[in-house]
């Protein structure tokens, strides 16, 4: 791979696909076939062509130019404003639900804010893919103007106090949101404090990195492509529910780009340390990544959390859950860090006594107290793995349901009136260029695919590859974030299914 990240091996006619595109696409259907035929490095010449000119097509009659960028609002210190619905947080959650809701109210009927004070929206599957070499460094990040829905106004300011007992959002520079609705989409936030010299040795030249921020994504690559042997070490934590693959996606691609790119594997030593009892919370896909750990001598240790980092020395230090501890020397070593709730999630009535998290009834994803409060994604306390395929899910349940309290006026719906949200979610395990495995499960990790009769998803599939890496990027740049993706359903909005009163906790 060359030093942008972009796979240099490309059979011909992958070229001719390129060749032969039309002067008169629109620029963002050239990027799409570009990004897929990088994705489809390795896998069939004959089908990577087709998939390209079919994903460019899906791009010309998709994509949709944007007349102007959403340019931000400020609000002045002390000032007072009141919107119908209030979305705090620009992220996923934050941008596809408030882009579902204007497609349904309107812009002049929803009188929605969005309270974000990033400039910049990111793609996190993107973080693993180009940490991988398999996407350019700026295909992971867009501008937030450009991906703020029309309609919305955008409030540029952090938030840093909810009072759910007087409907008041406390922005950072004392100015207050009134609203009638709150969704809370802020995310996670990392803690780098729970392991002793993370922060140090990632800013050092320290063999130390990782995928969770994107100011090191680049730093992992290096890594990657300068390792020629000695010990390879890639973490994950006892407790968290980001995605559950996401840990040990970019240590199965460093594995395939020593062993078939730099053919180096013979001289490097792969371990992956985890602080739980299985690779994957599911059985059947915990069952397959072991066999392919053994297929691919990759040595996995459990119930084992990485607690500190020497930099200067390159020793990592484990402590198993008994208490004790066990370092060991390492050359390249990839971290997961602990997660959890932002401070002002945790600190506020919202949160769950226990995880810190937004309280949310799990399958209404509204607040059990405040009940014009939902919650969805990384920062609501629902029992399932955090990931966009989950966002996907929860998005529409919680529309609908908002938009039933909102017809109620004042009057909170009942339950048996309200959308049910299973707990699906969904982790595409990356393996090896060309090679992926689809874990698909809702609440109590029982299996929910989308395609059991087409293969075994608990297989690697190459499909399913070029599906992640190309043109999954876009439908969430074109569909997802403008309202219009259903996950597994794809462009066809979900038949809500209502709660069963009697399976509620």
């Amino acid at each position: 791979g060359g030093a942008d990240g972009v796979g240099a091996d490309r059979a011909p006619s992958w070229r001719l696909a390129l060749a032969i595109e039309p002067s008169s696409w629109p620029s963002s259907a050239m990027l799409h076939a570009r990004q897929l035929l990088h994705a489809v490095q390795g896998v069939n010449a004959r089908a990577a062509a087709w998939g390209a000119l079919g994903a460019a097509g899906l791009a010309v009659a998709w994509s949709r130019a944007r007349s102007e960028d959403k340019m931000p609002d400020a609000i002045p210190p002390g000032a007072t404003e009141r919107h119908r619905i209030v979305v705090v947080g620009g992220g996923s959650a934050g941008i596809s639900v408030a882009a579902q809701l204007l497609r349904k109210l309107g812009s002049a009927n929803a009188d929605l804010a969005i309270v974000e004070p990033a400039d910049f929206h990111y793609y996190r599957p993107h973080f693993t893919t180009t940490a991988a070499g398999l996407v350019p460094y700026g295909h992971a990040f867009r501008p937030m103007a450009r991906v703020m829905p029309r309609g919305a106004r955008w409030i540029k300011a952090a938030a840093l106090h909810f009072d759910p007992e007087h409907n008041v959002l406390v922005l950072e520079n004392g100015a207050r949101v009134e609203y009638d609705f709150l969704v809370v989409a802020t995310g996670m936030r990392m803690d780098m404090m729970q392991i002793k010299g993370l922060e140090a040795a990632l800013e050092g030249d320290c063999g130390v990195s990782t995928i969770w921020d994107y100011r090191w994504v680049r730093k992992v690559w290096a890594g990657i492509r300068n390792m020629d042997h000695g010990v390879a070490l890639f973490t994950q934590p006892r407790k968290g529910r980001g995605c559950g693959g996401a840990p040990q996606k970019i240590m199965w691609l460093a594995d395939d780009y020593w062993r078939t790119k730099t053919l180096v594997r013979d001289n490097v030593e792969v371990e992956f340390v985890t602080g739980r009892d299985a690779l994957f919370p599911v059985p059947k896909y915990a069952e397959a990544l072991a066999e392919i750990g053994v297929e691919r001598g990759v040595a996995v240790s459990y119930n084992l959390e990485l607690v500190e980092i020497d930099g200067p020395n390159r020793i990592a230090t484990f402590e198993d859950q008994h208490g004790k501890r066990s370092s060991r020397h390492y050359d390249f070593l990839h971290v997961t860090p602990h997660m959890g709730p932002p401070a002002v999630i945790a600190n506020s009535p919202l949160a769950d006594s226990k995880s810190g998290f937004v309280d949310v009834n799990q399958y209404t994803l509204q607040h059990p107290r405040f009940s014009n409060v939902f919650a969805l994604g990384d920062s609501a306390n629902v029992p399932t793995s955090r990931t966009i395929a989950a966002i996907t899910a929860q998005a529409p349940v919680l529309v609908q349901n908002l938009i039933i309290n909102l017809q109620e006026e004042g009057h909170p719906a009942s339950t048996s009136q309200l959308a049910r949200y299973d707990g699906y979610t969904s982790s595409p395990i990356l393996t090896k260029r060309g090679g992926l495995i689809l874990a698909e499960f809702r609440y109590d990790g029982v299996v929910k695919e989308t395609f059991p009769y087409f293969f075994d998803q608990s297989k690697e599939v190459s499909i399913l590859y070029i599906l992640q890496t190309g043109f999954f990027p876009w439908a969430y740049w074109n569909l997802m974030l403008t309202g219009r993706w259903y996950g597994p359903r794809g462009l066809f909005e979900p038949r809500i299914k209502f709660v069963d009163t009697w399976a509620m906790p």
